[in-house]
């Protein structure tokens, strides 16, 4: 698998490239854990800034580089 992620505790699965984030995309992390694109704040050349609502229900930003792989569980 070329763009294999490994999760810890759930195994391998396919990344995709965080500068193909949509709203609305589920995100899955170690352990179980997941949250929802609930904004796409600013896009530059090489980096993505996202709004994710988290399981526990805070609203977070995060930065990505558009290359880093990340697991969309739903789309």
């Amino acid at each position: 698998m070329t763009n294999g992620v490994r999760l810890q505790s759930l195994g391998t699965f396919e990344g995709t490239p965080a500068g193909q984030l949509k709203k609305g995309d589920i995100l899955a992390w170690n352990f179980g854990e997941t949250s929802e694109i609930v904004e796409i704040v600013k896009q530059t050349a090489k980096t993505i800034w996202v709004k994710e609502l988290s399981q526990s229900g805070t609203i977070n930003e995060r930065r990505f580089s558009k290359t880093r792989l990340v697991v969309i569980v739903q789309k």
